[in-house]
């Protein structure tokens, strides 16, 4: 009767661990630029948002964003949560290399390969609290951030795109924008009715947002 029990015990935990993996499923969304693709996993990539439009921080902290770079057509990426957003160059067309991106991504989270290196959010972190502790960064430029952290940022990356504080000098905001939100011909509707609006009503300091295209 012990050795009945034993086995129907043993069985049990077989089936546990025969359980079977859910597929990955990716899928494309368009976003307002045409040049930027979001490709959606079934599986979280990262714990918030890591902008590697820079290949020498992406060959640092990812070797998921690094290997993508080695396409020739890849711009720039940026990854969160479930998802990846390519920019892409001008004469490449997503209908002719989607595909070959979507293959890539799938096999890499199937061999559970790194996406982003422990140590990245300290790294930032890290950078975050030398610029507040050297006075590079004031109260009200600290609010600033805080309000585009909080009101700005998680609707611009919904559409594949991110955002980033420059400066603030007499009343004038300079942001970066990245991805889906930086040629595309809304830009200056994202920048004048959401960022602004929501500065200027949230802080009398402030009274425009600019861009900065990196020029």
């Amino acid at each position: 009767m012990i050795n009945f029990i034993k086995k129907k015990e043993e069985k049990k935990v077989e089936k546990k661990v025969n359980k079977p993996i859910a597929p990955i499923l990716i899928y494309t969304e368009q976003t307002p630029n045409p040049d930027t693709l979001k490709f959606v996993t079934s599986r979280i990539l990262y714990d918030g948002m890591a902008d590697f439009g820079d290949r020498k921080i992406a060959e640092e902290w990812s070797p998921f964003a690094a290997e993508l770079y080695k396409f020739d057509y890849v711009k720039k990426l940026i990854i969160n949560k479930n998802f990846v957003s390519i920019d892409k160059d001008n004469e490449a067309n997503w209908r002719e290399v989607m595909f070959e991106v979507k293959d890539f991504i799938k096999k890499w989270l199937e061999e559970e390969k790194p996406i982003v290196k422990e140590g990245y959010k300290d790294m930032l972190e890290a950078e975050w609290q030398a610029k507040k502790d050297s006075g590079e960064i004031n109260d009200i430029e600290e609010k600033i951030i805080e309000i585009i952290d909080l009101h700005v940022k998680p609707w611009i990356e919904q559409d594949g795109g991110g955002i980033e504080y420059m400066g603030f000098n007499e009343g004038v905001v300079t942001v970066r924008l990245y991805g889906a939100c930086s040629t595309c011909s809304s830009a200056s509707v994202t920048l004048k009715a959401g960022v602004e609006q929501i500065l200027t009503s949230m802080i009398p300091d402030v009274k425009e947002v600019a861009q900065d295209l990196g020029y």
